[in-house]
């Protein structure tokens, strides 16, 4: 069994809202390709235009596979036509996970 792949990507929008119209549009069109778990969508608390996408696969191949498919998924133009450059693009498994202890009630 292959582990999830965490995908992170950092990068600046030309247009803030119009940038965050265009990915909810996306989000709403990649969460029927096949692999994915979840995409949660980040904006800078310092830089207005800056935007860190976290997006859980099943795994690499197929983080891989969406990525190609994005390319040529008329649902992406608009987001595409939004970023102002690539800050970071990378693929991750988890090493260890740390979780909060829940609190007696």
């Amino acid at each position: 069994m292959s582990d999830p792949c965490l995908e992170v990507v950092i990068f600046k929008v030309k247009d803030s809202e119009k940038a965050r119209v265009a990915r909810r549009a996306a989000q709403d069109t990649v969460k029927h390709y096949d692999g994915f778990i979840s995409w949660t969508a980040y904006e800078s608390c310092e830089e207005k235009n800056l935007f860190a996408d976290i997006v859980l696969w099943k795994d690499l191949t197929t983080a891989k596979d969406a990525a190609n498919k994005v390319m040529k998924d008329p649902a992406f133009v608009a987001i595409m036509a939004e970023i102002d450059g690539l800050i970071s693009m990378s693929h991750y498994t988890a090493d260890r996970v740390v979780e909060a202890n829940a609190v007696a009630a």
